[in-house]
């Protein structure tokens, strides 16, 4: 087995065994639903599993049917939207990832029911990503607070089943920033943060899930509300004429009944609760002002392992005692497993040189050269140059690659045309004079003029890379600049080393999904080979639901197998495909079957951010008191019986007095293929330490699929996919 050549190391999972299901547990009752009137396409798995909340028993959705332990009374089992069939009782398989998932989705609703019965005065909320969140009440739920926001601290708690059988809780510290700003205005500055919880602004601070936008009036009148519109309903309720006149109408949902009926609001009258991965986003668009007080947010609640796990047993320990009624006499301890340490990849800047990090191309230059042209066009004031150390770095990294450049095509502030059709005249000017990749310098400016800007570009089939000047020179920053502009250009900084194994891919395929809230960009795909040279991405097809079209994977899957043929004149033997998320039923049935036809293997990876807990090492402290420390980036826990694994592929932040955060790991499960799950492991290892846009960091995520999210967030933000007619695959448009 080649994990023999990996280090053994154990592991600390902030998971706490519960009990071995029984064949009682497993026992279950199925169901056949036949709908009235189709759903639409895409959202069959949305509506089936909305039935299952109507049925008056606890039931789940297995695949293309319902799941039920307790029968379901005959008075449910037909209305005018669907019928239920009864197909008979089986016992699931814990050796079946499907039916697995569907165990841990019925024990998790369990959980969910008994911990509100059972603790009636503190809010329990369902997340789509976390399991459970079990909010702590009143004054001592708040972390922190400061000019009119508060960050609240809760327990993330889900449900992890083995394939034994064995059922164990995994809990950790949430926490969700509460903002005085209403929901309107993050629509119109963020527009591209997706928020789903918000909260009334005024004084019952009622929680809801943000469900979608209505094309309805302000002063439509609406039944639910015995007649009266939403402007009326809220001026009784004390809102001012700005509050209404500067909202637009959204729909709600109670956040802790899901059987409740959505409800028309209006996004004046709503604040976003914000996760802080949405905060992080919001740092990094250049507002120093809301920047640096989030940056003292994250200082507060970023929690080393080792207080974590100190709290997840606190909390285990309760539900253990009150929700499984089990007697403990000591501390629940943290679940010990056996794991392995991966060797680092190797990566190669200019000349096969190898690095530690991406920011030695500085004096090793790129891997791969691109563009030689690059405009400037400063927003910023009317200098007809470059940053200095912009301008420094750019020619450092050239003249190292052993490349001229031409950057002295110049367009200032007061030369830049004032209105949409002369600056489209501008953008189609530099592209005929064949310049292709502009870094825009600019002030802090609204979102919606960035996009403007970007979409102009694309039209014209030019990439922009934005930079927003410090008012002290930033090597640091100069550098992550450069790249993202050579990246751009068709350059790519540093490659991997390939695996020495014949039975590693020779082709990597990164798939992701983003919305707008009304449609979905589905296949958003970007492509590698085996040495991490990027193959470029795929425009993504437009659909309704976020299941993947199959025609639309085998199609784009086709189009990359002949750009690597043009590149190697030969078919790749082995296709490593990655999808971001849980792989649903027959998305990719087709690409198997029509690859299976051209002679070549393919292994399908759900990549899931979410549902893998933390990863942790116990540390010898001299004393009879444990400590704890992150597991070291490339730690990997395999489970061959359900075909997956789990990465630590990040780090927490590291300071001279330890470290700031944990790192989250991924959880990878085989959805097909045969490759050995060591050598799988390894691959998506190596790709995630790949980030050739980034100076010092790598990717949480294997590069492929970093850049197909990130290609997809930009879709999303862009909104057209027909301005992307004219850009050239291979600039990475998205970094």
């Amino acid at each position: 087995m080649m994990s023999a050549q990996f280090e053994e190391v154990e592991v600390i999972l902030n998971r706490f065994f519960v009990k071995t299901l029984n064949p009682e547990d497993l026992t279950f009752h199925e169901y056949q639903c036949q709908f009235t009137q189709a759903p639409e396409q895409g959202s069959e798995q949305k509506a089936l599993s909305s039935v299952c909340y109507k049925l008056g028993v606890t039931a789940v959705r297995l695949g293309n049917r319902i799941i039920t332990r307790e029968p379901i009374d005959q008075s449910k089992m037909k209305t005018q939207d669907w019928q239920l069939q009864r197909i008979g009782s089986r016992q699931l398989s814990c050796q079946n990832n499907h039916e697995r998932q569907a165990l841990e989705s019925f024990e998790r609703k369990i959980l969910e029911r008994k911990l509100k019965g059972r603790f009636k005065k503190t809010t329990i909320e369902k997340d789509y990503e976390v399991g459970l969140i079990w909010w702590i009440s009143g004054e001592e739920g708040v972390e922190k607070s400061g000019d009119g926001w508060q960050v609240h601290r809760g327990r993330e708690i889900n449900l992890t089943i083995d394939t034994n059988g064995k059922l164990y809780l995994e809990i950790d510290i949430h926490h969700r920033f509460y903002t005085p700003k209403t929901l309107e205005w993050w629509l119109t500055k963020y527009p591209d943060i997706q928020i789903r919880y918000v909260r009334n602004t005024y004084e019952d601070k009622q929680k809801w899930i943000l469900e979608d936008f209505s094309e309805k009036s302000r002063d439509d009148k609406i039944a639910e509300l015995g007649g009266k519109s939403l402007a009326e309903y809220h001026r009784e309720k004390g809102a001012t004429a700005q509050e209404i006149n500067q909202s637009r109408v959204v729909i709600v949902r109670k956040t802790n009944d899901y059987k409740a009926k959505p409800v028309y609001h209006l996004s004046g009258r709503l604040s976003p609760s914000l996760t802080m991965d949405m905060l992080a986003q919001i740092a990094k668009q250049g507002d120093q002002e809301i920047e640096s007080k989030i940056q003292g947010v994250f200082n507060c609640i970023k929690k080393d392992i080792n207080l974590r796990l100190q709290e997840s047993q606190k909390t285990a320990r309760v539900i253990l005692q009150k929700i499984y009624n089990l007697n403990l006499s000591d501390q629940p301890q943290p679940t010990k497993v056996q794991g392995f340490l991966m060797p680092r990849p190797k990566l190669l800047a200019g000349g096969s040189q190898e690095v530690d990090q991406t920011s030695k191309i500085r004096h090793y230059g790129c891997a791969k050269t691109g563009e030689t042209k690059f405009g400037c066009l400063n927003l910023f004031n009317d200098k007809r140059q470059y940053p200095e150390e912009v301008r420094k770095c750019l020619l450092e990294i050239a003249q190292n690659s052993s490349t001229q450049i031409e950057i002295d095509y110049y367009c200032t502030k007061s030369q830049y045309p004032e209105h949409d059709l002369g600056q489209k005249q501008f953008w189609r000017q530099w592209a005929g004079e064949g310049i292709k990749t502009v870094l825009v310098v600019m002030p802090w400016l609204p979102h919606e003029h960035k996009t403007t800007l970007r979409k102009q570009a694309l039209e014209a089939g030019i990439a922009t890379q934005f930079m927003i000047p410090t008012s002290m020179p930033n090597d640091y920053k100069a550098l992550n600049v450069c790249l993202g502009l050579l990246c751009k250009a068709k350059w790519q900084p540093v490659f991997l080393k390939p695996l020495e194994n014949r039975e590693a891919a020779d082709l990597v395929i990164g798939f992701d999904t983003g919305t707008n809230r009304e449609l979905y960009y589905g296949t958003s795909a970007f492509a590698v080979l085996a040495n991490g040279q990027s193959l470029g991405w795929e425009l993504p097809d437009v659909q309704r639901g976020e299941t993947f079209s199959s025609d639309s994977i085998w199609g784009v899957v086709s189009k990359l197998v002949l750009k690597y043929q043009d590149k190697d004149r030969s078919k790749p033997k082995k296709i490593l495909l990655m999808r971001d998320g849980l792989v649903q039923e027959g998305e990719f049935e087709k690409t198997i079957e029509q690859l299976r036809k051209e002679g070549i293997a393919v292994d399908i990876l759900s990549v899931r951010k979410s549902g893998s807990g933390r990863m942790g090492r116990e540390l010898d402290s001299g004393n009879s008191k444990i400590t704890y420390r992150d597991a070291k980036v490339g730690t990997v826990i395999l489970d061959f019986e359900s075909d997956s694994f789990i990465l630590q592929s990040s780090e927490a932040i590291q300071t001279k007095t330890g470290p700031i955060g944990s790192a989250r790991p991924l959880r990878v499960v085989r959805y097909y293929g045969k490759t050995p799950l060591e050598l799988l492991a390894l691959q998506t290892y190596h790709l995630t330490q790949l980030h050739p846009a980034s100076g010092f960091r790598s990717c949480r995520l294997p590069w492929v699929l970093h850049l197909a999210d990130r290609s997809s967030k930009e879709f999303q933000r862009i909104g057209q996919i027909s301005v992307l007619a004219n850009i050239d695959r291979e600039k990475l448009i998205a970094v």
